[in-house]
This record gives C-alpha cells, structure tokens and sequence, in this order.
C-alpha cells in the first residue's frame, strides 16, 4: 500500500531486444542465498535527539511516533549503544562519560530503551554493547559547566577536552589543566560488564532472543585519542596495544558466552579506512603514534593480525568468541562519480577507489605500496577468516556506522543507499545500521525491506557500474522481486531483462519505482513517493526504459503457483501461510453458510511476507478482500481495489488462522492465513 504520487508505465519497446542495451540476466535457482533482516536498520543516539530516549521512563509521544515510523519503513535492527559512548558505560548506575562533550557525566539508562523497543517494535530487534577497555563511569558529581563555557567561548568551541573532573581552560577557551578522571571514572572489569546479561534475563525478563547482538566496545584502534582520559599505560607499543585489546576482548568473550551461549557478539568494530591497517598507541613519552601490528620482525595489518590472535584464543578456549566482523567507514568524496561506486569498496576486486590509503599496507611485510588501489575489504576480510578459522567458520559481516553525506541530494542518497543495501543482500552481509539518517533513505529502506523476498538469487548485468539487478525470491521459489537500480545522472537505460528458472505467463505485472527525490517524502506504507506501474513480460523477456537516477521493484509469481504464495523478507520468519483448496471449519461462516472455495477465478495472487499480505492484480480489474478470523467474524474490508499491487499488513491481528476473501467479477477466492 502506498500513496500514488504518479501513475508509472514502463516502456515494453518491442518484442526484439534493442541495440545498446544493458543486458541483465536473473536466474531464479543460482546463487540463492538468505537475506538478513538485519542490513534493515540504523544507529539511535537514545540519550538525545528525541528519538528513542533512555534518560525518561515514559514513552513520549514523540518516540511512540518515532518508533512508529521506524515500523512503518520496515527497519528491523537498531545499534543502540551510541558508538563512542558505549566505552565506559556503567549499566549499573544508569550512566556514561562522553568524550566528545569533555568526558561529562550523563544519564543513560539502557533498560528503559530497550524495554521501549521490546514493547513498541515487535519485528526489530536490537543491538547494545559491551565495555572491554576496562573502565566505566562512576559519578554524576564532577562535570565541568559546559554552558557557561559555550556562552563564553560559542558553539565552535573544541569539546574533546579532558574538562572533567576540575579541568580548567584560560581566558581563550585553550586547556591549562586536564580533570582528574578518578573522580568520575571507576574500574570496569570482565564480570561486571557482562553482569547486564543476568540483569536483563533473570531480573527484568527481557526477550534475550530479540537482544542477542552485542557490540564488544567501539573503535579500540583510536582509544589513544577518543579516550585521552583513561590510564592506558599499557598501550605503548606496536605489538602491547593490539594485544591488550584482543585479551580484554577474550576474556569479555568468555564470560558472556558461559551465560548466554546463543549470544552473537560483533568485533573488532574498526573505526575507519586507515585504521584496517594501522592503529594507535602510545609511545614511552605518551605521545600518541600509529601503525601497523608489529610482532618480532612480522609485521600485519591491524584487521588481519585481530582475526589471527582470535583464531587462536577460540582454540585455547574450544568456543567460538566471535561470531560477526563489524567494521566503520566514512568516506570523503565529494562527487557524485565517487559516491555512485562506493559500495564497489566491500567486495569489488576490480574497483580502484580514490580514496584507498591504509589498504596500502594490505600486503605481506605491511610495507606502504603506493600501487595498490583496491579496497575490497569485506572479501579481504572473508580471505582472512578462512585462512585462519577455516572454510566453516561461521563468522558473518557487519557495517554498523557510516555516513551518506550532508552534501548529496536525496535522489543520490537514495541510490547510494540503495547500492549498499543490493550489494550486502548479495553477498551475505548480516548487520547494516548507518550512522546518521538522511532525507532519501525511509523510502529506500521501506522499499527494501518491504517487497524484497527472503533469499537472494543471482543477477548478472553487463554493465553493472552503471545498472545493477538485486534479485529475491520467496522460500517457496513462486515469488520474485527484482529491483533494478540506474545510476546514470542524466540517461534513462534501456534494459534488457531475461529471466531464468521462473515461469511466468506473458502479461503485466507490477513495478514499484523511486526517481525525482528532491526532500524527504516517507510517511508511511500508505503514504509515501512509490509510483506505481506495469511492465509487460513474454516469454521471461522484458524491455524496459529506466529513468535516469531510479529505482524500480518489479514483482512476480510463477505461472504455475497457486493464488497464495508464502515468503518471508527474515531469514527466520515469524509467521507462515498456507494454500488451500477447501476450508473445512464448521465454524467459518459468511451470512449464516460455509465458506465454499472457488479457486482459479479471481486472477489474484497473494504472497505473505511476514506480517504483509501483498496482493498482485496485474489485469488492474476491481476486486475486492474481505478477511474474517476462525469464528467466521468479519475483522477487515476493503472494497473496489483497482491497483496492481494492494498490500495489507497483519501486525495487530492477534496470531492465529484468517480467511481471506478475493473477490471479482469472474469469481471469488478463499484462502487460509495463519499467522504465528
């Protein structure tokens, strides 16, 4: 369901397939592979911003329309532990010290967030984190006054200094003294970080299933400079500080995998380009330098020598103590021909990216190589962990912080997004949460979330930079969405399609497109910038004119499927369907008589995809739906529907068995839902 902003036809240009055009090929049974719910989601500062707070027990409502909205988009995973703020939080007293607002004190009760999430998003789940640096904040008492400071000094004054704790800055704002950072900081060991575990589990109650990302810590590579305050003493070398990180790390590891065995913790959680390779420590003055691992006369890059040293402390310890690999990274460029091949640096090993820099060191010796300009981390990574862990290691992916700059316009953002979003969906990616939100996305990740399938299959196109396919299927293998993504500036693309595997009957069939983006248009599933079309289909061919900087969704059902279909956007779902020829219940009744099935009339295909029921009406003729619970009763009506795709979503129906009525002109259908 979506609001009709325009009425979209895609050009069919001719029964031949045009000269020129970008060739796309769909096979329908290869490279099917799940799809993570989890590359749906985003980061949530919840002490500020008014998003989803965790300094106010009462849900506002504010948040309610917030968490609403998240909903509505289909995000479905949050990392809620604010990045740099997660380090030294104290889930016993409810607070944390800020770096970047001079290591003051605040109140951060991450129960109250969660309980939030837990209560009003019931198909997201959520992401925390673990302090492995071995501090934690400790009091409310010493922060220094940061508004009168601000008043005296503006806004641009510098807000990473050591102020709390006493510190004191001259009559220009500059630091004279830092604080002292006992004052406000205690030690913060293995046993009382992962103490939140019992807390949550056995005290509170929570659903630990829906709570079972764990972020161990944030960015360690820079602690030398995000963490200025902390006793680090230890961190004084190139081989001292890699090591006491991934010792601190195992030991956490251990103890929150002894009581929560079905956890997935993420790692190392690397903070940008530079700091794959290269990382921070202190030398024997405290001065901060960087760079690669050193261990005798071998030298690693930071990520590679992380994934050996865990490698063998998993075979110390005979369990497994990583489960996914999260990395960060914030891009710089600034054109738009830059931006369109970002999401080539994860897996792309031809790409070469103008902004390659510490992957210079990705080489054996980690000498500076001035020639290498491929990034492809995520298959380097891939390569590290089954040299190390084997082929069968089970570890997965994750990107939990980036940013899609201030500088794009929305339709850019977009297909940016969108790029990303394709790319991870193919290649396995489990955790996707930008960092910041921008105007363009909702609709992106609504469009995503929402109609693409549970399990990916491969798309091949022959000129991939400029036009790629993203295609899904349901498990059932009888409903497919291709979603093709044109990153041409100015230029429609003319495509040629060709679909394998997947029997369709020559006819129309409907397309969801996203172009023109100039301002934030998402509001929810019913009123949003979806156009809405259709795309004629002979024998599996199409041809079609994309617009220029688009998206378009193209649904199918197999010709030989039945009138409902099941699927799932999750790798688990939480609800099923099932097709039926006859409903026996004695109790289903319309007007006093038996439902009595008349299939194969109405040319109205259902799928479910977890809690939406999709209608495809590719004839656009009126139908009807009329849906009543096992009693017989009447719960939902909807009457002369002319669009080619209708969907209904299922969240507040209580979990159980519903008929569904289609009913047209040539006849009406009955089919059986069960939602569990």
């Amino acid at each position: 369901m979506y609001k009709l902003k325009q009425h979209l036809t895609l050009v069919f240009l001719c029964s031949s397939f045009a000269f020129g055009a970008i060739e796309i090929s769909v096979n329908a049974s290869d490279g099917i592979k799940p799809i993570s719910p989890y590359l749906f989601g985003r980061n949530v500062y919840s002490g500020y911003g008014g998003q989803i707070l965790d300094n106010n027990d009462k849900t506002t409502a504010e948040e309610l329309a917030t968490m609403n909205s998240y909903n509505e988009m289909g995000i479905r995973f949050l990392r809620m532990n604010q990045g740099n703020n997660s380090t030294k939080h104290n889930w016993r007293k409810n607070i944390s010290s800020h770096p970047d607002f001079y290591n003051n004190v605040y109140y951060h009760n991450w129960n109250l967030s969660a309980k939030k999430i837990l209560d009003n998003m019931p198909e997201t789940d959520a992401m925390y984190g673990f302090q492995t640096a071995g501090y934690a904040a400790s009091s409310l008492n010493y922060n220094f006054d940061e508004i009168a400071y601000k008043n005296t000094y503006s806004k641009d004054a510098p807000r990473n200094l050591d102020l709390a704790g006493g510190g004191k800055v001259d009559g220009n704002g500059n630091l004279i003294s830092k604080g002292n950072p006992d004052l406000y900081m205690e030690k913060w060991p293995a046993d009382s970080t992962v103490g939140i575990l019992y807390h949550w589990r056995d005290e509170l109650k929570y659903d630990m299933k829906r709570l079972k990302y764990w972020s161990m810590d944030n960015e360690p590579e820079l602690w030398p400079t995000t963490h200025t305050d902390m006793p680090y003493t230890y961190l004084h070398n190139t081989l001292e500080a890699p090591e006491r990180i991934i010792m601190n790390f195992v030991e956490v590891a251990k103890k929150a995998k002894a009581i929560y065995p079905e956890i997935k913790l993420t790692g190392p959680v690397s903070a940008n380009e530079w700091l794959w390779c290269n990382l921070r420590y202190y030398d024997a003055q405290g001065n901060v330098k960087e760079g690669v691992v050193t261990d005798g006369n071998i030298r690693y890059c930071w990520l590679e020598y992380f994934i050996m040293r865990i490698a063998e402390e998993e075979k110390k310890a005979n369990m497994k103590l990583l489960d996914v690999f999260d990395i960060h990274w914030y891009p710089t460029e600034k054109i738009y021909e830059h931006w369109i091949n970002w999401h080539r640096v994860f897996f792309d090993t031809t790409y070469d990216y103008p902004g390659a820099n510490g992957i210079k060191r990705a080489n054996e010796g980690c000498t500076w190589d001035n020639s290498i300009t491929k990034e492809y981390i995520f298959k380097r990574i891939n390569d590290w962990l089954e040299k190390y862990m084997g082929k069968n290691h089970g570890v997965t992916l994750a990107f939990t912080e980036t940013d899609f700059v201030e500088a794009m316009d929305p339709m850019t953002r977009a297909i940016v997004y969108a790029s990303f979003l394709g790319t991870f969906m193919d290649n396995g990616v489990e955790i996707f949460t930008p960092w910041t939100w921008r105007e363009g996305m909702s609709e992106v990740v609504h469009l995503f979330s929402q109609y693409s399938m549970s399990h990916r299959v491969l798309s091949n196109s022959s000129n991939d930079s400029l036009v790629s396919a993203y295609s899904s299927i349901n498990q059932k293998a009888d409903s497919m969405t291709i979603l093709l993504v044109n990153r041409a500036e100015s230029a429609s693309q003319n495509i040629q399609l060709k679909i394998n595997d997947f029997d369709l009957t020559t006819g129309n069939y409907p397309t969801l497109t996203l172009s023109g983006l100039t301002k934030e248009t998402f509001v929810s599933r019913t009123n949003n910038a979806l156009k809405e079309g259709t795309i004629s289909i002979t024998e599996n061919k199409l041809q079609v004119m994309l617009p220029a900087k688009s998206i378009t969704a193209i649904i199918l059902s197999r010709a030989s499927s039945e009138n409902i279909t099941s699927s799932s956007s999750s790798i688990q779902s939480s609800s099923s369907v099932q097709s039926s020829s006859s409903v026996q219940s004695s109790s289903s009744v319309e007007n006093g008589n038996a439902f009595i099935p008349n299939l194969n009339r109405s040319n109205i295909s259902m799928i479910q995809d977890g809690e939406n029921l999709i209608f495809q009406n590719p004839s656009q003729n009126s139908f009807s739906l009329v849906i009543f619970n096992a009693l017989g009763q009447k719960i939902f009506q909807q009457l002369n529907i002319q669009k080619s795709l209708e969907m209904i979503n299922t969240q507040n129906f209580n979990r159980g068995q519903y008929i569904v009525q289609i009913r047209t002109k040539n006849g009406t259908n009955f089919q059986k839902v069960i939602l569990e």
